[in-house]
């Protein structure tokens, strides 16, 4: 079956409105082999069908990139991702539309059999992937037909990594910035990803700024309840996370009589203008794009930064 892209896309479009209950959308989706799969809407651009496209192939036979396709004038590079995923190798005839997404200004496009839908999921409804080995962020349920079915969230990241386009953010260098002294407090971070982690480990850590890491929101906001707030300068969320995702950290923190005006710091793959408004609406100081350190180091100075008087 083809799908009414026009009404996918409107879905897109709503994606917003979904951030206002704190509830992420998924596309749920089929491979060529009718496994059900998804990726966050908000990671998405737009969706193409296939045959009213053209996609320069990859010679390479060795390589999960299928080819590039100039769409709306951007070139987008198509991944195999039944391939990615470890399926066998499948007639691209079987597919028909190309889901192209978008993740720190950086598109990547791959290829399903049929779309199913747009789910929408609490963060506690995710079940974090045992083995990111898997190359799965969460497993969750989706309904099909009326019946529950097991559905894997892959790791769009990671694919853009495999297929030449990492993700990580550059090793921060301090000796080129201006010479900056921060003050003696703790930045408290919530992020999942293991990658992005040791990214903003790398980063405080090269600023001998203090900190404590936790891998969800959930963990982020039950350490509310024990640290003193003056030991407290700043806290770091990701958005999309499990069981508390970022905008929970935000209201949480934002209803916290103790912790209400501590600023807080996105730092998320999502920058879409959706996304930066609602972050900011709960009362977020800023978003800031993954990849692009100086931003993050520019806030960090701002509320860590020594003044004359300290």
């Amino acid at each position: 079956m083809i799908p009414d892209t026009t009404d996918l896309q409107s879905n897109v479009a709503k994606m917003t409105d979904s951030h206002l209950n704190n509830i992420m959308q998924l596309a749920v989706f089929y491979t060529a082999n009718y496994e059900l799969y998804a990726v966050n809407v908000a990671k998405i651009q737009n969706f193409v069908i296939l045959n009213e496209i053209s996609i320069v192939p990859n010679r390479d036979p060795d390589s999960v990139i299928i080819g590039v396709a100039q769409i709306r004038d951007e070139l987008v590079t198509f991944a195999d991702l039944d391939r990615w995923l470890g399926m066998p190798k499948t007639d691209p005839s079987v597919f028909e539309v190309g889901v192209i997404c978008n993740l720190n200004r950086r598109r990547i496009g791959f290829f399903a059999r049929d779309i199913v839908g747009i789910e929408d999921k609490y963060s506690f409804e995710l079940k974090v992937a045992d083995s990111r080995e898997l190359k799965i962020l969460y497993v969750t349920n989706v309904k099909i037909n009326g019946e529950n079915k097991p559905c894997a969230v892959f790791d769009i990241e990671r694919l853009m990594a495999d297929c030449g386009f990492p993700l990580e953010v550059p090793p921060f260098k301090p000796s080129l910035e201006a010479p900056c002294e921060f003050i003696d407090k703790k930045v408290l971070i919530a992020e999942d990803s293991g990658a992005a982690a040791r990214n903003l480990s790398d980063f405080f850590d090269s600023l001998g700024i203090s900190y404590e890491l936790y891998a969800d929101g959930a963990a982020l906001i039950s350490r509310l309840d024990s640290i003193n707030v003056e030991e407290v300068a700043l806290a770091v969320t990701d958005l999309e996370m499990p069981v508390r995702d970022g905008y929970q950290v935000i209201t949480q923190i934002k209803q916290n009589k103790k912790f209400k005006h501590l600023p807080v710091v996105v730092n998320s793959s999502i920058t879409s203008g959706g996304a930066a408004e609602k972050v900011k609406r709960l009362g977020a100081v800023a978003l800031v794009n993954k990849s692009d350190s100086r931003a993050l180091f520019a806030l960090v100075k701002q509320y860590l930064g020594k003044t004359e008087n300290q």
